[in-house]
């Protein structure tokens, strides 16, 4: 059994069927020791990227493709489990829109994560920038090791209206507080610019391709499983204690059916993503995103 360090995006529902699996012992029973790996935002996660530390994992494009830039250490192998962006802009119901936040505090988790790169989208639909509000990074310094913990703790201690979340801790918020999804980024974020990438080392895909293919095959029976299994995963996350089974299911019905259930390379996507991170100047202006993709797998996931 070949053991596979993998990465992980912070907790959260994309994570869930994966993780859920790999306590379940389901990975181990395809012949795959999976050894997974979380971060407290993208930040750290990009970090480890530049390191070279994981072996495969998913992650957002904003964070890997950048962190990516100028190495030849890891290519991308398929689109996973979220061909869209993940996650909500929630506030206050004194909040009507994005510019109404215009001059206060917008709650992000750190820079250069996810949530970072979609409120400069989201801004820019307004002719706003991120400069425009005064952008929060809040676990810059913060006490707890979770982001929904720290955002339910800034609301209860009425620290700010706004900010950007990601299931489950959107529809907790939603449920403890009454606040808002005013941008649900998988459908107003259309066509996507986002997406989460599976990725491997170069030299796996060169050396074991068929343990890639593997991976990648039980990557996508996890998420179909999971998607089908709301009790199972809400079961799951009772281990959370700030997160309710309730807001588990209610995750599952508001994002699963976005759900991409199989491996594949949607080249229209990437080439909105190359543009998108181009825009944002998170990539050099001649970037280009097919040097960071391994075509040849194509041929394993037909």
């Amino acid at each position: 059994m070949e053991t596979i360090n993998w990465g992980s995006p912070p907790v959260g529902l994309f994570n869930f069927p994966l993780d859920l699996w790999a306590e379940q012992g389901k990975f181990a029973d395809r012949g795959l020791r999976l050894n997974t790996h979380t971060h407290l935002t993208g930040q750290e996660y990009g970090k480890n990227i530049q390191k070279g530390v994981y072996d495969m994992g998913h992650i957002g494009t904003p964070v890997f493709l950048p962190a990516a830039v100028g190495s030849d250490e890891y290519a991308v192998i398929s689109i996973g489990v979220c061909d869209y962006a993940p996650f909500y802009f929630i506030a206050d119901p004194s909040v009507d829109t994005l510019a109404d936040c215009q001059g206060e505090p917008f709650i992000i988790n750190k820079f250069k994560t996810c949530p970072h790169s979609l409120l400069k989208w989201h801004a820019r639909q307004y002719d706003l920038t991120e400069h425009d509000f005064e952008v929060v990074e809040l676990m810059a310094d913060s006490q707890f090791d979770n982001y929904g913990m720290a955002f339910l703790d800034g609301i209860q201690n009425k620290r700010y209206r706004a900010g950007i979340l990601y299931e489950p801790y959107a529809s907790m918020v939603e449920r403890e507080f009454g606040w808002r999804v005013l941008g649900d980024y998988p459908e107003i974020a259309r066509p996507a610019n986002y997406a989460i990438l599976l990725y491997a080392r170069r030299s796996w895909i060169e050396q074991k391709p068929e343990l890639v293919a593997k991976m990648m095959a039980a990557y996508f029976d996890c998420a179909a499983s999971g998607r089908d299994s709301a009790d199972a995963l809400a079961t799951y996350a009772e281990k959370f204690p700030f997160i309710q089974p309730e807001d588990v299911r209610n995750a599952i019905a508001r994002e699963t059916g976005h759900w991409q259930l199989k491996p594949g390379l949607d080249w229209p996507l990437l080439q909105r993503v190359e543009d998108e991170l181009i825009e944002q100047q998170l990539v050099p202006g001649d970037y280009k995103i097919g040097d960071y993709v391994a075509e040849l797998l194509e041929m394993l996931i037909q």
